[in-house]
């Protein structure tokens, strides 16, 4: 796997990229909350039991100073149903006009409206991968373990019957065919957890202040901040990441 030219974090290889997402039902409204490494979003969704009704999100914590930005095109889903189909919400809004992270919130809150569990909780972990051990992917359900999987470069290692899968590009395609629609929603969140986990190898305070324009070549019109105008104007955050390796019960307090 070739990794990008970037400042190397000197405690990768000792710890756990963790991500919790929440999902809390209220009176007319959905809470949703997702706090990992590098991001901190939560976003409120209003209904009237049939329809969103308006949407209100927060950047807590983000990697360019453009990010808050993508509050804005998120309000698209007003007047969306609420017992919208996973891939009829996600072909609703442009990627390129969104953050990936905060597009999947919403997504997920509005279908919880429709949930018949008030509260659902994920936590995703994902350990370093050293040159001795691949990297361990966890995905939790409301207190329930879904998948174990082993990944390495890229690819599933484990369980037997995985390995050679991709984990990145072509996942989709596999993982569609593999998974009937619950596992694969989980199977879909794990995968997202492991591809921003990638980002432990670096040290991305010594890269604050780096314009968005600086990875146009890689990334160019892959989310909101990628993407025009942002991308003309927007920096790296200073101080935005945290490592929840020995401290899952910091995860959602935004500190």
């Amino acid at each position: 796997m070739a990794l990008p030219n970037y400042p190397r974090n000197p405690d990768y290889g000792t710890g756990t990229y963790r991500r919790r997402i929440r999902l809390e039902q209220g009176d007319g409204c959905v809470y949703g909350a997702l706090e990992d490494t590098n991001h901190g979003f939560t976003v409120t969704v209003y209904h009237d039991g049939e329809h969103v009704t308006a949407i209100e999100g927060d950047a807590k914590r983000v990697p360019y100073t453009s990010c808050p930005g993508a509050l804005n095109p998120i309000k698209g889903y007003i007047g969306t149903s609420i017992h919208a189909t996973l891939r009829d919400l996600n072909f609703h809004m442009p990627p390129s006009a969104n953050c990936t992270h905060l597009l999947d919130l919403t997504v997920m809150t509005i279908r919880h409206a429709a949930s018949q569990n008030p509260v659902r909780q994920w936590d995703i972990a994902v350990t370093d991968q050293t040159d001795n051990s691949d990297s361990v992917c966890t995905v939790v359900r409301d207190g329930e373990e879904i998948f174990r999987w082993h990944a390495r470069d890229l690819q599933l290692t484990q369980p037997a019957e995985f390995a050679g899968n991709p984990f990145y590009l072509g996942f989709g395609k596999w993982a569609s065919k593999t998974f009937e629609p619950e596992a694969l929603e989980a199977a879909f969140i794990l995968q997202k957890g492991y591809f921003v986990s990638l980002a432990r190898h670096f040290d991305m305070d010594q890269m604050a202040g780096e314009p968005a324009l600086a990875s146009k070549d890689g990334m160019g019109g892959a989310c909101y901040t990628y993407s025009s105008p942002a991308i003309e104007h927007g920096v790296r955050s200073s101080g935005n990441i945290r490592d929840f390796s020995e401290s899952e019960e910091q995860l959602l307090k935004f500190l």
